[in-house]
């Protein structure tokens, strides 16, 4: 959260010094980081929510138990909210301290601005409950992985068309914020940015901190109204619509198998495992593989992050350079940037996967360790893997964003094998890293 902070203060500031575009560019920013701030809820709440809902270990209990319906309801809300709400906190909270230290604030605004973020994190959440339980409702005969997999997929597809028309600046949204002029006592550039994003949620709440951070207007009483009434109206929503998809769906998802009662097995008998690899040691990564890709939370996660990678994949084709990728030093940071970006997917990915690869063991780590397998085998075989699924993922993005920068194949080949280095060290630390369980 500290290297958060640092980023955007240094983003902001030099926004700020910034004398025609400062104020749009802030706008600007602050609108896509809430919009970012919204998927990612939105997205982990659903992935997340679709278990703990429904098919949590201790639901069947708690249904036969002399505890209401919506008691259960708001446990699972709480609960989901609580592991799923973190940007909020991890990205929202270094935001505002580096906003309000950029424009010298008191301590006045930090306590709004977190009032702010507390009534957004209520629209988020109750808009991310009703979500859950219709997808629920509309998954209830499919199996567990398949409806989880379809509610994330739909919602990645729903938000990269949203995004990728309203949030990747183009050359003519460039031109317009540039643009000077005065419209009714606000800039021109203001009144296009508010017009971009006026249909998202988020819109009320980032205008909100721009005009208590830098002083500057926007929004309107329409939105300043919308601050408030939305988060209640999704509240609301939360406790009506969403308690009572709840209701019908809860009985007939807990009895089944996973949505929904599956097919009965086949008569055939067990097949070998492993099928792929081969060996005792190809047994356990194929069995890790495995894991990740039959857990719904684990799929959902990974969804996102590539949710992620292909936005900012986005953001590297079309955004347009023109005269800013004209001298060495603008060239220069850019390819910075382009590593940076590359480094945070890689430790993202490895924090989530590679990271637990040996702490995943839980209480089977005793028979893992004492059997006749080599430690240092498993070790290098789980970095071999890890470190290829990650170079594959994250290496051609890297290497498009040089190429996209600088024509040159040296240039490219550069870029690629230092982010390889970048993958491989990342997998050696985390795998090396992980925590062995004791028990």
């Amino acid at each position: 959260m500290v290297a958060e902070y640092t980023v955007f203060r240094r983003a902001l500031e030099a926004l700020a010094a910034l004398q025609h575009a400062g104020p749009p560019l802030t706008l600007y920013f602050l609108e896509s980081f809430l919009v970012l701030i919204l998927i990612i809820l939105l997205v982990s709440f659903v992935a997340a929510g679709l278990w703990a809902f429904y098919r949590a270990d201790d639901t069947r209990l708690l249904m036969a138990a002399p505890f209401p319906l919506g008691g259960l309801y708001l446990l699972r809300s709480i609960q989901t909210f609580t592991q799923t709400g973190w940007a909020l906190a991890v990205l929202g909270g270094p935001a505002l301290a580096a906003l309000g230290a950029a424009y010298g604030k008191p301590a006045a605004f930090y306590a709004r601005g977190a009032l702010i973020l507390v009534l957004f994190g209520a629209l988020a959440g109750g808009v991310a409950v009703v979500l859950t339980t219709a997808a629920g409702a509309a998954f209830r005969h499919a199996r567990t992985r398949v409806g989880i997999a379809g509610a994330v997929c739909i919602l990645l597809a729903g938000f990269a068309i949203l995004v990728g028309r309203n949030v990747i600046p183009s050359t003519s949204d460039f031109y317009a914020i540039f643009e000077p002029g005065i419209l009714d006592g606000k800039p021109s550039a203001i009144k296009f940015i508010e017009a971009k994003f006026g249909l998202w949620p988020s819109h009320p709440f980032a205008a909100e901190l721009y005009a208590v951070a830098t002083g500057g207007r926007a929004g309107s009483a329409v939105s300043r109204t919308l601050l408030w009434l939305t988060p209640l109206a999704s509240l609301v929503l939360a406790a009506t619509l969403g308690r009572r998809l709840y209701a019908r769906t809860l009985p007939a998802l807990a009895e089944g198998l996973g949505f929904a009662a599956g097919a009965p097995a086949g008569s055939g008998g067990r097949r070998p495992f492993p099928r792929r690899l081969h060996g005792p040691v190809g047994a356990i990564i194929e069995r890790d593989l495995l894991a990740i890709a039959r857990s719904p939370s684990e799929l959902g996660r990974a969804a996102f992050l590539g949710f992620l990678l292909v936005l900012y994949t986005a953001f590297i084709v079309v955004a347009p350079l023109g005269a800013a990728a004209a001298t060495p030093e603008t060239i220069a940071r850019l390819l910075l940037f382009d590593v940076v970006a590359a480094g945070y997917f890689l430790t993202a990915f490895g924090l989530r996967f590679v990271f637990p690869a040996m702490s995943l063991e839980g209480r089977a780590a005793w028979l893992f360790f004492s059997s006749p397998i080599p430690i240092f085998r498993v070790f290098l075989a789980k970095l071999l893997v890890y470190g290829a699924l990650l170079t594959l993922v994250v290496v051609p993005i890297a290497v498009l964003g040089a190429f996209r920068l600088v024509h040159d194949p040296a240039v490219g080949a550069v870029a690629a094998a230092l982010v390889m280095t970048l993958a491989v060290t990342t997998t050696t630390g985390r795998t090396s890293a992980s925590p062995i369980p004791s028990s």
